[in-house]
Formats: C-alpha cells, sequence, structure tokens
C-alpha cells in the first residue's frame, strides 16, 4: 500500500485480512496467493479503469468552472433588484433609486415647475419637491425630485433646501418657470433669493385649496351649521362600538345594507361632500332610528343636538342644497387634482364652475328636492333660508374671483393648449401668449413650425376620417376627445420631419406650469404605507427612496428586469457585500 502505484486506491479490507479494499471501485476483491498479481489484475479491469478515468477528470476541472459567469450572474442580479423593485410598489423597503433617465428628460425639456408641501411624520417634518415638466414621449410628467427631511421650517430654510435639492441633481434653476407652495412667504422669499435678477418665474396659488377655502369662507352665511352636526353624528358612533352594533341591527331589521356616517376633515372643506352623499343615501333610515331612539334595549337615548338636526327641515334644506352645490365644485376639484391638469385647462375649469354658480344664482334654483322643501315652509322662513343660500353662493364666487382675477389674462391666453383641434390655434394668439410669459423666441421660426405642425395634423386628421368612412367608426372630434391635448403635440412635434425647437419651447413651458398642489400633498398618502409603526426605525432616506421608486417608475417588471442588467453601476453595487449609498453624477 506504500507503493505509490497503489497508494492512491488500494486499502486494507477491515472485515477479511485474505482482502483489499478499493476506494475508486468501492469494492473488495481477493489478494490470497495472488498478492502483485491480483492486484495489478484489478487495475485492468473496464470498471477499473472507467473509475479511475472519470475521477481524473474531475480532479482536473479548472476553479472557474465552479464560478457563475458574469453575464449570468448579471442577470441573477438583476432578478433580485427586479424582485426589490416589485417589492417597493408593494410596500417593501430598499434604499435605491434610479433617477438618471428622469434627470436626462428634464435637462432636454427646457422648463420645468416645483411644487412642494410639507408634513409631519411624528417629530420628523418631510418635504416633497416635485417637479412638473413636458417630454415628447409622455406629454405632461410629475415626478419625484427629492423628499428632505427638513426640521426648521423657515421661509429661509425651506428655499435653501429647494435650492439644494435642485443642485444637488445639476438642474439649471434658470429653466424654472414656477414654485408652488401654500406659504406665499415663501414664493416671496424665493423671489428675493435669486441674485441673478434675470429668473422670470410665475407665483401662483393652488386652486384646489382655493375651491376648498370658498367654501370654508362661506358656510358661515348658512342658517344651520351642517359641519357641525355632521361632526357630532359621525363621533356618535366613532365612540363606542356599542352603538355600531345597534346600528348594524337596525340595518338588518329593514333589511338595508349598513353605511355608516362619514368622518369629515375640518382642514379638508371639500371633503364635506362626501359626508353628506353618505348622509343622503341613509337619511330617511337614520332619522328614523335617531327619531324612535328612547332608552332602548341598549341604554341609549337620542342626543339632543342630533334629534334637532333631524327634527329641522331648514337643516334638511340645507343639507339638499349642498349636497348639489358641493358635488359641482368637488367635480372641478377633481379636474385640478389630475396629473394631466396644467394651467392650461384652468381658464375652462374656473370660468365652468362659476358659470353654474351664476346661473344658479341668476335663476334662484339650488336643486329640485331644495325647492320643493322651500315651497313647504312659511314664507317668512323660505326667504330667510333663499337669502342665505344666495349670500353663499355668492360667497364663493367673489372669493374664487378674487384669485383667478391674478391669474385671469394668463389662464386665457394659454387656454389654447387645452383644445386638440391644433388647426384652429391662430398665431395671433401664439404671440400673443409668448408676450405674456415673457418668452425669448424667434418669431418667424416659431411661425413656420407652427405651420409645419397645422399641416401634420391635417394629414393625419384627413387619414382618420378616411379611416373612419371605411371602417364606420366614431368621428374624429370624438376620437380627439380621448387624447389629453399634451399628447397631440408631443406627438406632432415627434412626427414634424423639420426643426420644431421654438414651438417645443413654448409647449414646454405652457405645460410645465400645475394649478394645484395635488401631487405633491398625494406624496404623502404614499408614505404613510411605506412608514409604518412597524417600519418606525426606517431612515428618512430609506423612505424618500421607495417614494421615488414608487411614483417615479412607472416601468413594468420584464422591462425593468431588462433594463437594469445594463445598468452596471448599479449591478456592481447590488453584489458588493458593504452598505452603500447610491450616489448620482451631476453635471457641473
Amino acid at each position: 500500500m506504500k507503493d505509490p502505484k497503489y497508494a492512491r486506491f488500494l486499502q486494507e479490507c477491515k472485515t477479511n485480512p485474505h482482502f483489499a479494499h478499493c476506494s475508486i471501485c468501492k469494492s473488495d476483491f481477493s489478494i490470497a496467493n495472488g498478492g502483485t498479481y491480483l492486484i495489478n489484475r484489478h487495475i485492468e479491469q473496464i470498471g477499473h479503469k472507467r473509475l479511475l478515468a472519470f475521477e481524473d477528470k474531475e480532479k482536473s476541472r479548472s476553479m472557474r468552472e465552479f464560478i457563475t459567469p458574469s453575464t449570468l450572474l448579471t442577470k441573477l442580479t438583476a432578478a433580485e433588484l427586479s424582485l426589490v423593485y416589485h417589492g417597493v410598489h408593494h410596500g417593501h423597503s430598499y434604499l435605491l433609486f434610479f433617477p438618471s433617465r428622469i434627470i436626462q428628460q428634464i435637462k432636454k425639456t427646457r422648463f420645468f415647475s416645483v411644487p412642494f408641501d410639507g408634513s409631519n411624520k411624528g417629530n420628523i417634518k418631510m418635504f416633497p419637491f416635485i417637479i412638473n415638466y413636458f417630454t415628447i414621449q409622455l406629454g405632461i410628467t410629475r415626478s419625484v425630485l427629492e423628499v428632505n427631511e427638513q426640521p426648521l421650517e423657515t421661509a429661509d430654510h425651506i428655499v435653501e433646501a429647494l435650492h439644494d435639492a435642485l443642485q444637488k441633481n445639476g438642474i439649471d434653476i434658470q429653466q424654472m418657470t414656477a414654485i408652488g407652495a401654500d406659504n406665499t412667504n415663501i414664493t416671496s422669499q424665493f423671489e428675493n433669493s435669486n441674485n441673478s435678477g434675470n429668473i422670470f418665474f410665475l407665483t401662483g396659488n393652488c386652486y384646489s385649496h382655493i375651491l376648498n377655502n370658498s367654501v370654508k369662507t362661506s358656510h358661515r352665511h348658512l342658517l344651520v351649521n351642517i359641519e357641525l352636526y355632521l361632526s357630532q353624528l359621525y363621533s356618535h358612533f366613532s365612540s363606542s362600538s356599542k352603538r355600531v352594533l345597534a346600528l348594524k341591527e337596525y340595518f338588518d331589521l329593514v333589511e338595508e345594507d349598513y353605511m355608516c356616517p362619514l368622518q369629515h376633515i375640518k382642514i379638508r372643506w371639500l371633503n364635506l361632500f362626501t359626508s353628506i352623499d353618505r348622509l343622503m343615501k341613509v337619511y330617511e333610515l337614520l332619522s328614523s332610528y335617531f327619531l324612535n331612539m328612547n332608552n332602548d334595549e341598549y341604554g341609549e337615548i337620542c342626543p339632543s343636538i342630533i334629534k334637532e338636526f333631524f327634527l329641522s327641515n331648514v337643516a334638511k334644506c340645507t343639507l339638499h342644497f349642498l349636497h348639489q352645490v358641493l358635488f359641482d365644485i368637488q367635480m372641478k376639484n377633481l379636474e385640478l387634482q389630475r396629473c394631466s391638469t396644467s394651467i392650461a385647462d384652468l381658464n375652462r375649469i374656473v370660468t365652468s364652475l362659476l358659470k353654474k354658480l351664476n346661473d344658479r344664482l341668476k335663476q334662484n334654483y339650488f336643486e329640485h328636492q331644495t325647492r320643493i322643501l322651500l315651497n313647504s315652509m312659511h314664507e317668512d322662513t323660505q326667504q330667510e333660508l333663499t337669502s342665505s343660500f344666495i349670500n353663499y353662493l355668492s360667497s364663493i364666487i367673489k372669493y374664487i374671483n378674487k384669485y383667478y382675477d391674478d391669474h385671469r389674462v394668463l389662464a386665457e391666453s394659454v387656454a389654447i393648449f387645452e383644445i386638440t383641434e391644433i388647426d384652429q390655434v391662430t398665431f395671433d394668439q401664439i404671440e400673443s401668449c409668448v408676450s405674456i410669459l415673457n418668452l425669448e423666441l424667434d418669431y418667424d421660426k416659431l411661425f413656420e413650425q407652427m405651420i409645419d405642425l397645422q399641416s401634420t395634423f391635417k394629414e393625419d386628421e384627413a387619414a382618420d376620417n378616411e379611416d373612419e368612412q371605411f371602417l364606420h367608426k366614431t368621428s374624429t372630434t370624438q376620437h380627439h376627445q380621448k387624447i389629453r391635448p399634451d399628447q397631440v403635440w408631443a406627438y406632432l412635434i415627434a412626427k414634424t420631419i423639420t426643426n420644431c425647437d421654438e414651438i417645443t419651447k413654448l409647449v414646454s413651458y405652457v405645460y410645465s406650469i400645475s394649478c394645484s398642489n395635488a401631487f405633491a400633498e398625494g406624496v404623502f398618502s404614499h408614505m404613510k404605507p411605506s412608514w409604518t409603526a412597524s417600519r418606525n426605525s426606517m431612515l428618512s432616506k430609506t423612505v424618500a427612496a421607495e417614494l421615488k421608486i414608487r411614483l417615479n417608475c412607472k416601468t413594468k417588471y420584464d422591462q425593468f428586469f431588462k433594463f437594469i442588467q445594463n445598468e452596471n453601476e448599479v449591478i456592481k453595487i447590488a453584489q458588493s457585500s458593504q452598505k452603500y449609498s447610491h450616489k448620482r453624477k451631476t453635471s457641473s
């Protein structure tokens, strides 16, 4: 066994001294009366040779065969990152964000606006900075630029944070068209902080807040405080599960689906509509429930303020009046909050609302059921209630006009970008718009580019008409209503062969300006599931990264898997076992 020729495989057989053990064949063979001869004969056997050759091959394998090829490793890493990307969209945590493409788009788009807002998470004050811009690929786009923790809430510090956010991402502040903030001091401070003196940007208002505040300030003109009654009604049930159980049993008794009163949020007065709308659906049932409540089996007695509400025809009439008026206002508020809404839509939204309110005011028509209830009242009560409705509507109209008058000329001039029939736009309208926006453009080139776009539009429209006549489909006008105006402009600019730089500048400027701060405030709705009590120890940077992925990345998971394989820097970081902070390269 010490002979090198046999040492590799020959071993002592522990069960029989007349046998030897072959470690390659994993078998015993006889060596009695034969010795070396029998060992050599075993070596020459086909089975032994085959197993020996296999063992030699295994021992000669390169270490590289045990290492996953780089391309496969990249795919595996990409798969892991795709899983993380999917996880963040569904509430998981990961400190990573890929902003390069968004930053590139912003730099190409020429113009942008930055709305922002602040909100507390415990003792932490978070400020999301949103960037609005126009791209030829998507039209109007909203993205989260930064979400900063800002403990100091003064105008100076917030403006400084905004400057830092732009500088951090290498974005030129000279291209900013507008800022959006609830605090007017911030707007003034930003104007004072620009030492260059050559930045022209618009300072406007959030029209969602204007509509909300118009309802709030006008509520005092009503004879009854509906907001107070709704709050008392909600509090009655929210403070006791026993009362909720009793109400559910009552709904079961009358064979109706259970609906509980909705909470009214005082800082969001248009939320009053949703509370009233829910109440109107179960008004008669709730009225019967409370008015028949008299020390029932649960020991409940109807609260005096709720009893007063359901016994009052004035309160009921006011409820019907508000249900209709607040519906009209809320519908326009929802239009303002759309991601695709820009200042080009402001004139249509505000003027259509004002017209509807003025029409009701002139005709003294407040809603059919309201009129029926009014006619059933004593003449003095009827006149007093009608007068309160008139004062309420007049107050809302006056409040909206007070703010809209400051932007009326601008809103009317850019309204040409709110229509999809581009061939109806005249160059005089374009020229007036450029003048009001204080843009420096080559008017001759702008005229030629406008004519080219209109020609492209007419060619496409003619082709659509031919297809519709052949296929007997809907009209071109109906078809265009399904397409956003910003998408029409983006499509025509991309399709037109000639250079469209001047018209692109104008379109980018107009569509970069929003007329509501809804998207910035909506960030906090996404922050809530990201920053739950169980994840309360997360860093604010981690939460910010998640919010960026949730709101900025619209890529499907399979597309993301293909995309991430080419992002070498991210792949390298993901494969590293060290903690890191993903840094972005910014242009100087």
